[in-house]
């Protein structure tokens, strides 16, 4: 069992949000405003599937992982739904790219069974640790823009790998055939990857280019780690992304690895060691530092910068 707490978090996250927060590393930005985007649908999947399971005859400690993995996840969505909110207040074109995630998780949920939802879930799940703490690494570059948009993103991936056994438990103590999960895998990518074109194609429908920054339809993240994989390489985008700019191959190689190991059926994530920062944040929260502004870049000092 994991040691996961709940945390009462507010973000002031509204319309004054410019939708590119970061533009000292624009491509980030987008990306960022893209998993808000998903990741409201994604938790309310999670949590429906969650309560279903709880519907079941469970361990009691399967029963208590359970309970706090969705109030978490449900804060999760909640606070994302803001960041959503403001980019639609801004652009209501957004609405239509918000709906049409929301159906595809709706139509997914239909579609399939409870075993299918939580080995998407546990499958999903375990890769978060190492790509959040690849990402809190990078955090300088990566979330250096405003504080109130960096400050929720850095939350919740610490309380991502906080929990980062919990959909694993779930879904031994329902299904338990990892080799399920492995298999599961494929389409849980699929359904992923569409729903980035979803998003790519509602942002350059609905944001001015000057807005944007950057071209939305790259998928950056995939592009960069191939760009740096050696047995890969050659199958990338003659023009690299710049998501990663200044980050050591070796840091990037860590992260594919970290990805790869994450899907072995034998994997735990509970043996994963969360990154000194974890503890930094943490520690942080509990001797009431203000975290809804913990980290980047004031809107006021950003304000000078582009003025």
């Amino acid at each position: 069992m994991t040691d996961v707490k709940f945390r009462k978090m507010r973000f002031d996250i509204d319309a004054t949000v410019p939708f590119q927060w970061n533009p000292d590393n624009p491509r980030s930005g987008v990306m960022a405003n893209a998993i808000s985007m998903v990741v409201v649908g994604f938790e309310r999947y999670l949590v429906l599937a969650t309560k279903e399971a709880l519907k079941l005859k469970l361990d009691p400690e399967v029963r208590e992982e359970a309970e706090i993995f969705i109030a978490q996840e449900a804060q999760h969505s909640a606070a994302h739904r803001k960041h959503v909110n403001s980019m639609i207040a801004q652009y209501p074109g957004l609405s239509d790219t918000f709906d049409a995630i929301i159906r595809s998780f709706d139509d997914l949920f239909a579609a399939n069974s409870l075993e299918f939802h939580l080995a998407y879930m546990s499958a999903i799940e375990a890769a978060f640790p190492p790509l959040f703490t690849f990402l809190i690494e990078q955090r300088d570059n990566m979330y250096s823009g405003d504080t109130r948009v960096a400050s929720m993103f850095l939350w919740h991936y610490v309380e991502e790998i906080e929990h980062r056994s919990s959909a694993g438990i779930i879904y031994d103590g329902v299904v338990g055939d990892r080799w399920y999960q492995l298999a599961t895998l494929r389409p849980a990518l699929s359904h992923l990857f569409e729903l980035g074109r979803i998003v790519n194609d509602g942002f350059s429908a609905a944001v001015p280019p000057e807005d944007l920054g950057v071209d939305p339809s790259q998928p950056v993240m995939l592009d960069e780690i191939v760009s740096r994989t050696p047995l890969l390489r050659r199958f990338a985008r003659r023009k690299p992304p710049t998501l990663f700019h200044g980050v050591p191959t070796r840091e990037v190689m860590k992260l594919v690895v970290g990805l790869i190991k994450s899907q072995n059926p034998y994997h735990r994530a509970g043996d994963y060691t969360p990154i000194p920062w974890f503890h930094t944040w943490l520690d942080s929260y509990e001797a009431g530092e203000d975290m809804a502004h913990y980290y980047g870049a004031p809107p006021r000092v950003l304000a000078s910068q582009s003025a």
